[in-house]
């Protein structure tokens, strides 16, 4: 058995996804039980937003619109068209964030014409193309942004939406090498460590699968439930029911959340030995 170091201390995807998802987890973060296991990253719930606007947005608008009245201030133009474009461009990514894909690539429309696109409004494109399904365009938007970066631009963003893409196409040995370059590019990815980890998790790759994921976690420390939840998963998967039940504990796991994380385990243990995999 592993040493698990710190542990003790308090402690739209097709195919294999669907399998996954079909055991998710209603939470694993909190008392009730919060996030998800044996899926990726730190996304939200892929039920979309019907709403056009939130509370949040439309207060933050009176918010932007209150701060210009109250600004006694002569109007700069230019500083009222930069502030104006960057609260657009932020509604566009809180649409992301409450899995409005749909209404985001609108917005993006409109900001484009409006503004003129730019680098992070194509990053942001380049998911909501992922998030519609429509993977073939994500793809194309974030290589074309892998090719215009400029020698020392941040490209670990690039990697990691790529290496995503490649997940939803269920084509796992690309995703590694993608997450791979991720966490190269941005040693600090816990996302890209979390997935990666996971990745090597699905494909039998037991030590490389553990290393990312403590890697994860112990980067989060224990901001990140579900790169943890994670780590339980590869517990369950090769045996180790202590660091197991470490974490299930520590997460304050109800039992019904430990059964489905141990029936996920099973799933995934059975996947590998119909491979010739034996966990």
């Amino acid at each position: 058995m592993m040493n698990h170091g710190y542990l003790t201390r308090s402690a739209e995807r097709p195919s294999l996804w669907a399998m996954l998802l079909a055991t998710a987890l209603a939470g694993c973060a909190s008392n009730q039980g919060g996030g998800n296991v044996g899926v990726f990253g730190n996304e939200p719930d892929a039920t979309p937003n019907t709403a056009y606007a939130t509370a949040a947005q439309d207060a933050m608008i009176r918010a932007d619109q209150a701060a210009k009245t109250a600004d006694s201030a002569p109007i700069d133009p230019k500083k009222d068209a930069e502030r104006e474009r960057n609260l657009h461009l932020k509604l566009v990514q809180d649409m992301m964030s409450q899995n409005n894909a749909y209404a985001a690539l609108a917005h993006l429309d409109a900001y484009d014409q409006r503004w003129g696109a730019n680098r992070q409004s194509r990053l942001i494109r380049a998911g909501a193309y992922r998030k519609t399904g429509q993977l073939d365009k994500a793809e194309l938007a974030y290589r074309t942004l892998l090719n215009g970066a400029t020698p020392g631009q941040q490209t670990g963003a690039l990697w990691y939406g790529l290496g995503k893409v490649s997940v939803d196409k269920d084509e796992l040995g690309t995703a590694a090498q993608r997450f791979e370059k991720a966490a190269q590019s941005d040693p600090l990815n816990i996302n890209a460590y979390t997935d990666l980890g996971l990745v090597y998790l699905l494909t039998g790759r037991k030590d490389e699968a553990y290393n990312n994921l403590m890697k994860a976690t112990q980067l989060a420390n224990g901001e990140n439930p579900t790169a943890t939840a994670n780590l339980a998963l590869w517990g369950l998967v090769y045996g180790d029911t202590g660091l197991a039940q470490s974490i299930a504990d520590q997460l304050k796991w109800t039992d019904s959340t430990r059964k489905k994380v141990t029936a996920q385990a099973n799933v995934i243990r059975k996947r590998l030995e119909s491979k010739g995999v034996n966990p």
